[in-house]
């Protein structure tokens, strides 16, 4: 598929114009809120109180910065598609799908202090807990849990959030829409503290400044490095 090929060439082909920039990770956390009106960010903040509220024993830090990098891959596709305002037909979905997998390689050339579980919600945040998710189709517990938590907080901020071609659904709706996903979509343990915790998952979607009572948001600075990633801020 010649689109995807020079999509692939675009991830690991770094510009010397690009080398000269600031902090890579730094740079491309500001290139991602850029464009995605603070999805990225919300994702983050919902993921880690997710993390936290489940007693996951993982680090809430490390799952707002997933949430903030999950689809780091989508600045490397096409203006046309991200711009597209109707339904994809199957060779629009098809390059759709390729955002875990070059949001993966993108994490890669930071050479940043990222831990294991940042690769993991990126690269398959779209698995589903029933086995009909991808890129690779994975099924229930073997899906990471960093990624299963990722992949709900991104929809639930996608639903409740609107969009030019979309209103927001109201927190009823949400509920309703998880509970019907629980086992299919998502992980039914997730959902469930999700709706039980919903109030304070709204609290700290509207504001990140007063987190709840026990959860530690992510420290202000982030790990970096001297090396630098080309990625072109495509996004609206």
């Amino acid at each position: 598929m010649p689109e995807l090929q020079t999509l692939l060439k675009e991830v690991v082909k770094l510009p010397a114009s690009y080398r000269r920039q600031g902090p890579p990770l730094v740079s491309l956390l500001a290139q991602i809120a850029q464009g995605d009106d603070g999805h990225g960010q919300r994702v983050g903040r919902l993921a880690g109180l997710l993390g936290h509220l489940t007693g996951s024993g993982l680090s809430s830090s490390a799952l707002e910065l997933a949430g903030r990098l999950h689809d780091a891959g989508k600045l490397l596709l096409p203006d046309s598609l991200l711009n597209y305002p109707g339904r994809f037909n199957a060779r629009q979905m098809l390059v759709m799908r390729q955002h875990p997998s070059l949001g993966l390689g993108a994490l890669f050339h930071l050479s940043a202090d990222i831990p294991t579980l940042v690769y993991e919600a990126v690269l398959l945040h779209h698995e589903r807990y029933d086995g009909d998710g991808y890129p690779f189709g994975m099924k229930g517990q073997a899906i990471p849990l960093a990624a299963r938590i990722i992949g709900l907080a991104d929809v639930i901020d996608a639903l409740l959030s609107a969009r030019a071609y979309k209103t927001g659904r109201s927190p009823r709706q949400v509920k309703a829409c998880l509970q019907e996903q629980a086992g299919g979509a998502f992980d039914p343990d997730l959902v469930r503290h999700a709706i039980t915790y919903f109030d304070d998952l709204l609290a700290i979607r509207r504001t990140v400044a007063q987190p709840v009572q026990g959860y530690q948001p992510m420290p202000g600075r982030s790990p970096m490095t001297s090396r630098n990633l080309n990625l072109r801020n495509t996004l609206p």
